[in-house]
């Protein structure tokens, strides 16, 4: 239990009795010595992302934030907000992608050395914050690592120190969550989702906002943990600032919110229909017919490169891995859903 991230969470129990989950969330991952301070995504990092898996999810994505340019009515300057860039590998994506349309392209990171390093990339301007103006907002799995309560069996589960280990116990849930806490089993209470849908609502005049992450409707789509080495790690309370602590999206739920907020709300897909909308399916089948031509000009290492890159594109759409993602687009009043998502749904 050593570490700046520890300390600061011991320090804070010490001081004012054992904390809600979102509280050692929110140290665990942002605060000093917080898991975010560096950039833990990534192949030589704890967990992928789609764009790491093949640069045609950004080609894909491209196309999507070009559809809702053409229902912006092609705003100049088009001006894009990706919140929770990481790497920068998908912002690097979207600004080839849509090179024709010169985008003003910010990322948005919290950790000092995620900012550090998409201060490297070209064309890519870099904050701490979300802030206006924006016109198209991303946020590529993020929802699941914002801070959020849990409730279990109707009591609010909070963290205590219990010799050198954090612990937890159950407590009678705050006047705020008492409402989400009856019902058995475990509950997420997405207290930092929410704030995520307030800021969307108090800086998009006029736009779309597009976020894609693990979950389902009417579920969180499973228990609480993390992940380290590219490995789950179901302990989250061991070592906090080392791994990652995730749990999935209700994006049931989250779309309620968000309509209450006074956005518009368009009914989430998964990954696998908003890709294959996009033209997967089209670019899958030019990627074999370039695998054919290469072995019949005998070029056998470049086919086997592309037989390689186009196997694992696949699970960028496989159900049972990157194809079970959802994508949810929400609006500001007035603007209809893009073309592409019709289609996917």
């Amino acid at each position: 239990m050593l570490g700046p991230a520890a300390d600061a969470i011991r320090a804070a129990i010490r001081d004012h009795g054992p904390i809600p989950f979102s509280e050692f969330m929110e140290r665990a991952l942002y605060g000093p010595g917080g898991y975010f301070e560096g950039t833990p995504v990534g192949a030589r990092g704890d967990f992928v992302t789609s764009p790491h898996v093949h640069p045609i999810f950004g080609e894909l994505l491209g196309r999507a934030v070009r559809g809702m340019h053409g229902s912006l009515g092609r705003p100049a300057p088009f001006r894009i907000a990706e919140v929770g860039a990481g790497d920068g590998t998908l912002a690097r994506q979207l600004i080839d992608a849509l090179a024709d349309l010169a985008p003003t392209y910010v990322g948005v990171e919290l950790g000092a050395g995620a900012r550090a390093s998409l201060g490297a990339i070209d064309g890519l301007g870099v904050r701490a914050e979300l802030d206006a103006p924006a016109d198209v907002v991303i946020a590529n799995e993020l929802l699941d690592n914002l801070p959020f309560r849990l409730v279990r069996d109707g009591r609010e589960v909070r963290i205590a120190v219990e010799g050198d280990r954090f612990v937890e116990m159950l407590a009678e849930p705050d006047e705020d969550v008492i409402a989400a806490a009856g019902g058995p089993g475990e509950r997420v209470i997405p207290d930092g989702a929410h704030a995520f849908v307030d800021r969307l609502a108090s800086i998009l005049a006029r736009g779309y906002a597009l976020l894609i992450d693990y979950g389902g409707i009417g579920t969180t789509g499973g228990p609480v943990h993390g992940y380290r080495d590219h490995r789950v790690v179901e302990d989250v309370l061991h070592a906090p600032g080392s791994t990652d602590i995730t749990s999935g999206v209700d994006f049931g739920s989250l779309a309620s919110y968000a309509e209450r907020r006074g956005l518009t709300a368009f009914p989430s897909v998964t990954q696998q229909a908003a890709l294959m909308s996009l033209g997967f399916e089209g670019w899958f089948r030019s990627e074999l017919e370039r695998q054919q031509d290469l072995l019949q000009a005998r070029v056998g290492l470049e086919a086997v490169r592309t037989w390689s890159g186009r196997s694992r594109a696949t699970i960028l759409i496989d159900p049972a891995a990157l194809g079970r993602l959802r994508w949810l687009v929400l609006a500001t009043p007035g603007l209809p859903p893009p073309g592409w998502l019709s289609e996917a749904q």
